[in-house]
């Protein structure tokens, strides 16, 4: 039985070995994906992916684990079969439709994402993929749950209310109410969900100590033309997160993609007294905006916007006239232009630019 065993975790890890550079690569592509590079990207993937789907996937379905491993088996298989939807839609997106595929492709990695998280304690090769490479000696002390946490740790998705939409929610499985821990309320872009753009902020997250509060907006995109819809929205879950579980109010911090980061303005000068700071990525400042700074509203929050300037969906040259129409306002920007990027995820951006910038502002708001 216990040979059975070994090499069952045999296959185990190689299979470990064999996703975790395919990942890596899917989440670069998705940072650097350009819409005149379709051809490149899919390429890339399909090198990336080709020696692993469908033999991945059939080497498991064959495969017969201990039985103690059943459960464990079960999801494991799931993990790979959602990946490998994942990769073959990618490939599948042609011309206009690519679009909708990259979408749905995007779905199939986060619910094969969720899978292998939920099974990471079982996984040792792909626990590195979880944080950041300056957190791995912590591993261990990041993993321990408190003996006074007597609420939900990790992941959490919350189902929407009258009052609220849903959303999604990540604390430290380290989590202890004896201590106040910042919070990172991230704001996904158009036609996202909460529960998919949280993944671009849990290495950072899991690695530093912080709460990730990731709402869906209440219809396919933010509600810039009607602000309060979603502003309401986004109150009260905020205020239901800071109840259940003891957030530092001095440093929660607001940053949004795209669609995200137009609301980011929004949101960030509507309620400056919320947030310690807002960071806006390839977002657009919208003309409701102007009342607001007319007003001085916010002016206190620092407030860093990064663009890049390949972006094919809001042009940067907008992003500088805005950057300089704020700081002839008086208003606290840090601007970061990226020459190569586009409009894309900001795994890297949250982790290398955003999350160090919020960082260095700690304490350093007037009122």
């Amino acid at each position: 039985m216990e040979s059975t065993k070994e090499k069952y975790r045999e296959v185990v890890q190689r299979t470990e070995e064999k996703l975790l550079p395919f990942l890596r690569t899917f989440e670069k592509l998705q940072e650097e994906i350009h819409l005149g590079r379709v051809g490149e990207a899919q390429t890339r993937l399909r090198e990336a992916g080709e020696d692993l789907f469908p033999t991945l996937t059939t080497e498991l379905v064959t495969l017969s684990p201990p039985e103690s491993l059943t459960e464990f088996h079960t999801k494991l298989s799931e993990a790979v079969s959602s990946f490998a939807e994942a990769y073959t839609t990618f490939l599948s997106g042609k011309g206009q439709q690519f679009a909708q595929a990259f979408l749905q492709s995007r779905q199939a990695l986060c619910r094969g994402l969720y899978l292998l998280y939920d099974l990471r304690a079982q996984l040792p090769v792909l626990q590195q993929y979880w944080l950041l490479p300056s957190a791995l000696p912590a591993l261990a002390t990041l993993e321990t749950p408190a003996s006074d946490a007597e609420v939900p740790v990790g992941f959490s998705h919350k189902p929407g209310t009258n009052t609220h939409t849903q959303y999604s929610l990540y604390v430290p499985e380290n989590y202890t109410p004896q201590q106040t821990w910042p919070l990172i309320v991230c704001l996904h872009g158009g036609y996202g969900r909460g529960d998919d753009y949280i993944w671009t902020w849990l290495r950072p997250a899991k690695s530093k100590g912080y709460l990730l509060l990731s709402p869906k907006s209440a219809g396919p995109t933010w509600s810039v033309l009607n602000p309060p819809l979603d502003i309401r929205s986004i109150q009260v879950m905020l205020e239901e997160v800071c109840t259940t579980y003891a957030v530092d109010r001095k440093r929660v911090y607001l940053t949004g993609l795209s669609d995200g980061g137009i609301f980011t303005y929004l949101l960030g000068l509507s309620c400056a007294e919320l947030f310690a700071g807002s960071a806006v990525i390839a977002g657009e400042m919208h003309a409701l905006v102007d009342p607001l700074l007319r007003r001085s509203q916010g002016k206190a929050v620092p407030l860093l916007i990064v663009h890049g300037a390949q972006d094919f969906i809001f042009d940067v040259a907008f992003t500088r006239q805005s950057v300089t129409l704020l700081q002839k306002l008086g208003y606290n920007v840090t601007y970061q232009e990226l020459p190569d990027w586009g409009h894309a995820y900001t795994y890297a951006i949250n982790e290398q630019r955003v999350l160090p910038w919020f960082e260095s502002i700690t304490g350093l708001r007037t009122e």
